[in-house]
């Protein structure tokens, strides 16, 4: 029997890419943020990581949007509600570029073609990138060699923000669409050298009953090539 692959469409729109980056003033060293994020300043408590109850998440002011996921909408914030029933199927994950600035390339262009599929265990969720590079018949003797060499990679994981009443989980996945996921980036296609996030936002996230489109703006920089280094010609 063959199973149809359910379609997640994310499409970069109106990417920005800046040529020139102002460098750092003579002296005075860069910023850094802890991965992770700011750290907590003494005395105050992170907040908690365990789920919280649905109503304390998903509040009055949602835009809730039902097709083959729930997605909510708190202000710059949005939020996949998983039925439990599509955890552990297989989706095709198509990335677009819609439209570039200019000197950066042509809209249109795909970027990646994917299989992944949503793993919830525990408190977690797993974003999960599915390789078919190597198969096997799963009734001859070398199949298991084979599923051990390929091991479904974490693209990205999720804490539980809350569970509906029916269990399905709720996580905000804001992050998957407005920083640099590599595994969906158009840094490299762009020859770009990071991601501003600070100018980068989602457009829309638009469920339907097989399939969620999604549009970002991302705004990507290239720092300018040091003197005495010679810069490859590129041709797109």
């Amino acid at each position: 029997m063959t199973r149809k692959p359910f379609v997640i469409a994310f499409t970069f729109c109106a990417a920005a890419v800046l040529y020139a980056q102002e460098p750092p003033t003579p002296g005075e060293p860069p910023a850094q943020t802890p991965a992770g994020g700011a750290p907590p300043r003494a005395g105050i408590t992170p907040p908690s990581q365990d789920p919280q109850p649905y109503e304390k998440v998903i509040t009055k002011d949602a835009k809730s949007k039902k097709g083959i996921f729930t997605v909510h909408q708190i202000k710059d914030k949005y939020y996949y509600e998983i039925p439990k029933s599509e955890f552990d199927k297989e989706f095709l994950w198509n990335t677009q570029i819609a439209k570039t600035t200019q000197g950066a390339g042509y809209g249109g262009d795909e970027l990646t073609e994917r299989v992944i599929h949503w793993e919830l265990s525990g408190n977690k969720v797993y974003l999960r990138d599915n390789n078919y590079a190597v198969v096997a018949d799963p009734k001859t003797p070398i199949a298991q060699a084979v599923k051990a060499a390929n091991n479904s990679t974490i693209i990205m994981s999720f804490p539980v923000a809350a569970f509906a009443k029916d269990g399905a989980p709720v996580i905000e996945v804001t992050r998957l669409f407005t920083t640099d996921v590599q595994e969906f980036s158009a840094r490299q296609r762009l020859g770009a050298t990071t991601m501003d996030t600070t100018r980068s936002f989602i457009e829309r996230l638009s469920p339907y009953p097989e399939n969620i489109e999604a549009e970002s703006t991302v705004t990507y920089t290239r720092m300018p090539t040091p003197a005495g280094v010679a810069e490859l010609p590129r041709r797109w």
